[in-house]
């Protein structure tokens, strides 16, 4: 199963979004680092065990992150 996780662009100069993962609520790690112009990343269910939690962080020109609210799915994603 592929899941296609999308967002809309902040206002600002964004540079980059960074997507990270956090399994069954563990430490957070990086899954990519997207140019500006990418608003969307797919990832792939490989097994029904954990839950899996996402969030998208945008990077502005002036090095500031903003970051938005977590949201997951059960399931493993990468």
């Amino acid at each position: 199963m592929v899941l296609r996780l999308t967002w809309r662009a902040p206002a600002g100069d964004v540079t980059a979004y960074k997507i990270e993962t956090s399994f069954n609520g563990g430490a957070w790690s990086e899954l990519a680092e997207l140019p500006a112009t990418q608003l969307a990343q797919e990832v792939t269910k490989s097994s029904d065990e954990k839950y899996t939690s996402f969030r998208v962080s945008a990077i502005y020109s002036d090095g500031s992150v903003g970051t938005a609210k977590a949201f997951g799915f059960k399931g493993t994603f990468e």
